[in-house]
């Protein structure tokens, strides 16, 4: 009972000498005599209590039934002795493994261990120097010193307990060694994420700083020449910027993995522990006192992270929410199910499913992979290192993304950083697991053929094949293809994310002065021409498919624009209820019943993808995007208005233009929805709601526009025709490739 109390005072002041209670000299001296080393700073006295008040158990109240019959052995009294004693170790020894795992953290701490919002303070300061660096691995080295000697005196207390006097169960005493051996692991790992941690700010702030700050400098503004075309000179500087940032991008995405390669081939680096004297030196690199297995697979580990860490950060930086904060515990999505299970199949084929993270021992949670997280909860307990919402990472990336959204660069200089991300994603799908696999694969094997196999007493585990031999089958560092996935799930947003950009700004230039087509004030006004607004959404999509074809490669176009179609060809060029009795107004043929009816087999438009939509990274694929963004805008905004006659004219020969120029930039295929069709329906709602929406009703069902000045009749046809056969205009040349 004595040494007991005297066990757990150790245990609970970590001040309390470790000489104590020692006055037996133990099994090895090496530990005892510590006071210079940093086994003085773990109670290992305690284990000697623990030891003593077992042994003293077994000898006072358990010898006697060793003397006795069988039956006397096996008696419940004996039974309910040896599992108090079971209890009284396994409590004792949690107790001071907690102690210890506490003790050895803060020690492990940069900085002397200091508290965690001394160490942010310091980060935020700037890059930790050399000096810091230095202090930071000696005092890992004394941790892993002193882990060893903790080791030494777990076996001792093992192979103590489980001797005749004591009676423990030799398998409960092995679980001791094995919670010892679970601390030193622990440690390696948190030590390896703490390391990746930092590479993660030294990626922020010499990798993606300088591409988004070229990004800001660049010029990419659309300026027009005084007709209102895009100059040569002009477009040809535009497309030589977007070259040159995704230029940038993969440099960025280079520098940044041979950072990571650098920092694996530091990690694995084997570093013998010879001797106690070997503390105070300063080891480069990280020191860790296990098998070099345990350490390759925390490696692995903190390098998968790193991957998906840099998905996230790149998602974040275009403007996305980051994927972790979609935790299906929070988000509820309801799929419409159209034809029972197999609708929900469906429309489930074209998303991208990213399999969820190991989470092992709690030290890996997917949940915590957020930029804005510290890789403390990421990896090591919660228990024992708390996270930290704001670090230098955090602050780094969040500082970028104020920049870019401050309005510093022009939306043609913003988009093309769009694609730079996306095209660096779908650089870093094909060679982000490929390269750290070959990077840790690679410092492995120069590892072991420089390591000179030394006495299994100088390592903390002792040969290599004796602990943990499954282990030696994880090789792979991406088996289930999850950073792959993953930068496929990033690559297919920032691509949305272009998408939704250039059709927003093609819709503000659809929607642009709409209040003039309420002037009711002239009833015997006609349009002329197409609005400027439409030739400026063309330009946009012709600038959209030069920024494809100058990274995917590919047609400029689907064909070349055709002549304007005779008037027996209306109805098959520009639809039914475009050119078909007096173009599907709210008395034309496309209303009540009928249009009931053909909004059942119209195809659903699908205009914003969803979070994990795979998107196909071509030029049809592309444009159409955009010009459905631009044209599901015009809707809502048409919705919004009331026209007069004048108004309701002059989108009528809007739509017959959009829809005569469409064909050249986008077509029907079959592996997608069918997108020149959809962007017709959209045009044709368009149309359908601004008669809803018009003064005078006579004039939806009417295409015969009579002009006073001139005394002729046009029609929307005629008018468009006129406009862009005239070689004054030059229109083609200007909308459309030749």
């Amino acid at each position: 009972a004595a040494g007991t109390k005297a066990g757990l005072s150790s245990a609970d002041s970590p001040s309390v000498s470790p000489a104590a209670g020692r006055q037996d000299g133990g099994a090895d001296g090496n530990h005892g005599n510590a006071s210079d080393g940093p086994g003085s700073e773990l109670p290992l006295s305690f284990l000697d209590g623990i030891l003593e008040s077992a042994t003293l158990y077994g000898v006072s109240f358990q010898d006697s039934n060793r003397h006795g019959s069988l039956q006397r052995q096996s008696s419940p009294d004996a039974d309910a002795g040896r599992e108090f004693l079971a209890k009284f170790v396994t409590s004792n020894f949690e107790k001071f493994i907690c102690h210890v795992r506490r003790l050895l953290i803060q020690k492990s701490e940069p900085n002397n261990g200091g508290s965690a919002r001394d160490n942010d303070a310091v980060a935020s300061r700037g890059q930790r120097t050399d000096e810091d660096e230095s202090k930071d691995d000696a005092n890992f080295l004394r941790v892993s010193i002193a882990l060893s000697s903790l080791l030494r005196s777990a076996r001792e207390l093992a192979s103590g307990l489980a001797l005749p006097e004591v009676g423990l169960d030799v398998e409960l005493a092995s679980t001791l060694v094995d919670r010892t051996v679970e601390l030193a692991e622990t440690l390696v790992r948190r030590r390896v994420a703490v390391k990746f941690r930092e590479l993660q700010a030294i990626v922020v702030g010499e990798c993606l700083a300088p591409l988004v700050q070229e990004v800001v400098r660049s010029d990419g503004g659309e300026s027009l020449t005084e007709d209102g075309d895009v100059s040569e000179e002009n477009a040809a500087r535009q497309s030589s910027s977007l070259v040159e940032i995704i230029q940038l991008a993969s440099v960025a995405l280079s520098d940044g993995l041979q950072m990571a390669d650098d920092l694996i081939r530091e990690t694995l680096q084997r570093s013998q522990l010879s001797s106690p004297g070997a503390a105070a030196a300063v080891a480069p690199g990280i020191v860790a006192p296990v098998d070099s297995a345990v350490v390759k697979i925390a490696v692995q580990k903190s390098a998968k992270l790193f991957g998906v860490w840099l998905a996230s950060a790149l998602e974040q930086l275009v403007g996305c929410e980051p994927s972790s904060l979609l935790d299906e515990n929070l988000l509820l999505e309801v799929w419409e199910d159209e034809e029972g299970q197999e609708g929900e199949n469906e429309g489930q084929t074209n998303r991208i499913i990213i399999p969820k993270l190991e989470d092992e021992d709690g030290d890996y949670s997917s949940r915590n992979l957020m930029v804005g997280s510290s890789l403390n909860s990421t990896s090591f307990s919660s228990r024992i290192s708390p996270p930290v919402k704001e670090d230098e990472t955090y602050n780094l990336l969040t500082k970028l993304i104020v920049q870019l959204d401050s309005g510093s660069c022009s939306e043609r200089a913003y988009s093309n950083l769009l694609l730079a991300i996306c095209e660096m994603c779908r650089l870093a799908e094909r060679s982000m697991a490929n390269t750290l696999n070959q990077s840790i694969q690679s410092a492995m094997d120069e590892d072991g053929a420089a390591r000179v196999v030394a006495d299994s007493a100088s390592t903390l585990f002792g040969d290599v094949g004796s602990i943990n031999p499954h282990r030696k089958g994880k090789d792979g560092l991406d088996s289930e293809g999850i950073l792959s996935k993953r930068f496929q799930l990033a690559a297919s947003r920032a691509l949305a994310m272009y998408v939704m950009n250039r059709g927003a700004y093609a819709a503000s230039e659809l929607c642009s002065d709409l209040s003039g087509l309420s002037d009711a004030r002239d009833p015997y006004a006609i349009p002329s021409r197409p609005r400027d607004e439409c030739l400026r959404v063309f330009e946009i999509a012709k600038a959209s498919c030069e920024d494809c074809i100058s990274i995917v490669g590919g047609d400029l176009f689907v064909a070349p624009v055709a002549p304007f179609p005779e008037e027996v060809d209306y109805i098959d060029v520009f639809g039914d209820r475009i050119a078909g009795a007096g173009g599907g107004g709210v008395g034309g043929a496309s209303s009540g019943l009928q249009l009931d009816v053909e909004r059942m087999f119209i195809e659903k438009i699908q205009v914003y993808p969803h979070t994990s939509d795979r998107l196909e990274f071509s030029r049809n694929s592309v444009v159409s995007g955009v010009l459905r963004v631009a044209l599901s805008a015009f809707l809502e905004c048409v919705r919004s208005r009331v026209f007069s006659s004048f108004g309701y004219r002059q989108l009528k020969v809007d739509a017959v233009f959009l829809r005569y120029i469409i064909p050249h930039f986008v077509k029907d295929e079959s592996t997608n929805q069918n997108a020149c069709s959809c962007l017709f329906n959209t045009i044709d709602d368009i149309m359908l709601k601004a008669g809803q929406r018009c003064f005078d009703h006579e004039v939806t069902n009417d295409d015969d526009y009579y002009d006073v000045e001139k005394d002729e009749i046009f029609t929307p046809f005629q008018l468009v025709q006129r406009f862009c056969e005239s070689e004054q205009n030059d229109v083609i040349k200007r909308v459309a490739f030749s």
